[in-house]
């Protein structure tokens, strides 16, 4: 009997050899895949675009190509922070022109809130929270969804020694923000009302994954455009956006 020999689909089949090339190194330049895969330029150019239109391959920043985020939540490597930011950008950009309010995205960093991107709002906010600002956890929304993320082995060590007052609204006792941190588990969600920053008000949601660094992503409004209806398509929209990031992560 004849042995069948499996389909051959030419594209699908580079596609695959390029993403095996760099599951072996990364990154490697246009010219060492080019050659690798003995395909044309022009061809070259269009696969690599498709696969990071779809979060398979990523620039470096660096004019080599890396993995993208989605072959990393496939298990060739972990995901960094880097990843991170590819992984969740465009879920923050979608946020900021749905709500119209500006977007965070933070990691915790020895108690405090590491701000690692934003997207800002056309609509004034009053304040701006640059890459690498950092704030007291517990005095942000950001904060509190990551701290109420946290296994109680490594809560302790990310709780501060003093509770400073940033505003007259910040939670200033170990007692309270446990408190408010078992509000933040069973709701799904954190709040800050000016605690971190007088005429500001953020909701947040943890995005917590086997994949993930924690993160957080956060939503913050100056008080006059905060009504309750507000509240409510923020934190619909924020719940949405977390089942999105995750959902691109392997089960």
């Amino acid at each position: 009997m004849e042995e069948k020999q499996a389909p051959s689909v030419k594209s699908a089949e580079r596609a695959l050899r390029l993403v095996e090339l760099l599951a072996e190194r990364e990154p490697r330049s246009f010219t060492e895949l080019y050659r690798a895969l003995g395909m044309p330029k022009s061809s070259l150019h269009a696969l690599l675009a498709s696969l990071a239109h779809h979060g398979w391959i990523a620039d470096d920043g660096r004019g080599g190509v890396s993995l993208g985020y989605r072959a990393r939540a496939m298990g060739l490597s972990g995901l960094d922070e880097s990843d991170v930011l590819d992984l969740v950008d465009d879920v923050m950009e979608d946020l900021r022109t749905r709500l119209d309010e500006t977007v965070h995205l933070a990691r915790l960093d020895d108690g405090d809130v590491l701000y690692l991107a934003s997207k800002f709002s056309l609509q004034a906010l009053g304040v701006r929270f640059r890459p690498g600002r950092r704030m007291p956890a517990y005095a942000t929304a950001l904060g509190k969804a990551m701290l109420a993320a946290l296994p109680a082995s490594e809560l302790a060590g990310a709780l501060p020694g003093e509770y400073a007052a940033l505003t007259p609204h910040t939670l200033t006792s170990e007692a309270a923000l446990t408190t408010e941190l078992e509000r933040v588990r069973a709701a799904g969600y954190a709040e800050d009302h000016e605690e971190g920053t007088v005429g500001l008000q953020c909701v947040a949601v943890a995005l917590q994954h086997a994949d993930l660094p924690l993160v957080a992503m956060s939503c913050s409004v100056p008080v006059p455009r905060m009504a309750d209806a507000k509240r409510a398509e923020i934190v619909a929209a924020l719940l949405d956006a977390r089942s999105t990031v995750l959902g691109r992560l392997r089960p």
